[in-house]
């Protein structure tokens, strides 16, 4: 017979958490930093508290049964919303919190924005870090329940994102291209111009190329990809063989324009490309991520103004 919550070790569940995410004993008891002895004995209790085996061992790791299964959500649920719970009791105070911030951005904002906000922290938070990872096909559910990312920078309109997560509108920017200096092209190109020589195709997972593919195509007309790459980084040495135009967002060109020999075009009509932030609701009043939205709000306000969308850095500034 089961027992009931009120006699159960709740210790226990952060093993079974634990045991469903490495589904290894001893793994998991050197992420808990426990002896794998003291994890088999949890194991065991939790096993003979439920009533079930939980886990059954195969040639490569241990299967979770079904009621392992059914558990597994709420457990982890329940555990971050109370590791949320213990982190705002303790408040966030800038200037003497230890944390890592942990978000998923495309490149054109790690490449725009990211080394601004780095030195925001260092001088605001300086015992705080921070660490970026590219953004991919994910809907990033799973990545912000268990805590592996605070906040994911998405597209809006791009529905990649799950809809159980709080969308935040940033900033907009709008996409450019650029050409080498000293080309011929106008100041402002319209579909025609755009396609008048090859293109380089930047991100592998590429938004932002996607919607100039639509924006070619409500007009007729089709693009010859001349690279395409899974990141920006090449761009300025294949664009310096003069053979290529690139899309890239604005704060991107402006960037290497200000690098490298390269001129930017508008485009007319304008595609914009709105950046929104996304989060686990769990995380929705964690102070912490609170004030670092304030501040990611903050710092597209000053860079970009009226094009900033949200408006939380005015309201609730980081200080």
């Amino acid at each position: 017979m089961e027992q009931p919550l009120s006699r159960l070790d709740l210790n226990l569940l952060t093993v079974f958490d634990m045991l469903m995410q490495e589904r290894n004993v001893t793994r998991a008891a050197e992420r808990l930093h426990l002896s794998q002895s003291t994890v088999s004995h949890a194991l065991g209790r939790l096993r003979s508290a439920l009533d079930d085996p939980l886990f059954v061992m195969s040639r490569r790791e241990m299967m979770p049964t079904e009621r392992a299964k059914a558990l597994a959500g709420p457990v982890r649920q329940a555990l971050a919303m109370l590791e949320q719970g213990l982190r705002q009791a303790k408040g966030f105070e800038p200037a003497s919190a230890q944390r890592v911030f942990r978000i998923a951005t495309p490149g054109s904002v790690e490449h725009g924005l990211v080394p601004t906000l780095v030195e925001r922290m260092h001088r605001l938070a300086p015992a705080c870090r921070l660490e970026v990872c590219e953004l991919a096909s994910s809907d990033y559910e799973r990545e912000l329940e268990k805590g592996e990312l605070d906040l994911v920078i998405g597209f809006a309109d791009a529905n990649h994102l799950s809809p159980r997560l709080w969308r935040e509108e940033w900033f907009t920017n709008p996409l450019v291209c650029l050409s080498p200096l000293g080309s011929t092209l106008a100041d402002v190109l319209g579909p025609g111009e755009l396609v008048s020589r090859p293109h380089i195709y930047t991100s592998s997972w590429g938004h932002s190329q996607a919607m100039v593919e639509l924006w070619l195509a409500r007009f007729g007309v089709a693009r010859e990809l001349g690279a395409r790459l899974p990141s920006f980084m090449a761009v300025p040495e294949l664009m310096a063989t003069g053979r290529y135009l690139v899309v890239v967002p604005e704060m991107i060109g402006r960037h290497f324009c200000r690098y490298y020999p390269l001129r930017l075009h508008q485009l007319e009509p304008a595609i914009p490309i709105v950046y929104l932030m996304a989060g686990h609701p769990l995380s929705a009043h964690d102070e912490a991520i609170g004030w670092f939205k304030s501040l990611l709000h903050l710092i597209a306000y000053e860079r970009y103004g009226a094009a900033a969308l949200g408006t939380a850095a005015q309201r609730n500034p980081a200080k």
